[in-house]
């Protein structure tokens, strides 16, 4: 029988939650139908405004998003509609495996039409949808898709490591403890240790799922942006370029690591840092270019990017500082 643990919630901050909610399912409907009828406004203002405010809200709080994502609305609906049970540990990890296999496969397809055909992009959107929706059928609460096989998550986990606010959680009033370990929303900073398990005492979090995914990332990062679209028929050419130099982060990030003797959880954060100052640098040029800005937008949107990442990880190693 599920442990239940009701979380006293402010009145006024459930409703606003709920709003917030309501209106992120609005937003994809919208999405979803614009994307068919107006694909090109539809795919600026995702690929240019929506998708690279996300990271900006993960350092700051990975709860905001969390809290009106419509594929979690989705989820939560799964529950009502099919009989939910428990994930066992083994179930979590293979799931959360399988949820960094998916951000891997479905990043690099933009380049092989998410990013400029509407309707393909629809379609995508509607089977992640539905794959949110059964996961939710088939496991209790948020465990299997949010917190395991979202590929958004280890994005929110790598980011969200050290939330700057603190905000009350947007669902889950009750909690279930769906999760076996590692939940954001119940965790917070703690999240991250609660992951890892023993292997954040000594170097072997590199060979954690979690950990390959936080040492690669900056290549992968890299190998996106000097990727340019090929469609479809040129598959092969864009995973094997986001693979090796994923590849090659991870061989160099972990060289780095067992070179200087870094503390794991002092290294993870570096990995994050490094991957969102590179994240904002190649996207202050799509976006400028995209959307006609003016020239000095790159600098601009540069400088706030690395400034903020800067005051993030100076705080975060402090922290760091101060057993969990």
């Amino acid at each position: 029988m599920a442990r239940l643990h009701v979380l006293d919630l402010d009145p006024q901050t459930t409703r606003l939650w709920a709003i917030g909610r309501h209106g992120g399912m609005i937003g994809l409907v919208a999405l979803l139908a614009t994307l068919v009828l107006a694909p090109d406004p539809a795919l600026r203002t995702l690929w240019n405004i929506a998708v690279p405010l996300l990271p900006a809200t993960f350092f700051l709080t990975p709860a905001l998003w969390r809290g009106v994502c419509p594929l979690s609305t989705l989820n939560a609906l799964g529950n009502r509609v099919g009989r939910p049970r428990d994930m066992t540990d083994r179930e979590a990890a293979v799931i959360g495996a399988l949820g960094l296999v998916l951000f891997h496969v479905i990043v690099p397809a933009r380049h092989l039409g998410l990013n400029t055909d509407g309707p393909l992009l629809a379609g995508a959107l509607l089977a992640i949808g539905a794959l949110a929706l059964a996961m939710g059928a088939v496991y209790s609460s948020r465990s299997a898709f949010c917190n395991a096989l979202c590929p958004v998550l280890p994005v929110e986990r790598l980011y969200g490591q050290a939330p700057v606010l603190g905000l009350e959680r947007g669902r889950c009033g009750a909690c279930t403890v769906c999760t076996p370990r590692g939940c954001i929303d119940l965790a917070d900073r703690k999240a991250m240790r609660q992951l890892l398990g023993a292997p954040r005492h000594g170097r072997t979090w590199l060979s954690t799922p979690f950990g390959i995914f936080a040492a690669a990332l900056p290549g992968f990062i890299i190998a996106y942006y000097a990727t340019p679209d090929l469609g479809f028929g040129s598959a092969v050419r864009v995973y094997a370029t986001t693979l090796g130099a994923s590849l090659a982060s991870y061989a160099l990030v972990s060289a780095l690591v067992i070179g200087t003797a870094a503390r794991p959880m002092r290294a993870i954060a570096w990995c994050a840092a490094l991957s969102g100052a590179l994240y904002y640098w190649y996207t202050a040029v799509v976006i400028t270019r995209n959307l006609a800005l003016p020239p000095m937008t790159v600098p601009v949107i540069r400088t706030v990017a690395l400034l903020g990442i800067a005051a993030w990880t100076w705080r975060t190693l402090r922290q760091d500082a101060t057993p969990a």
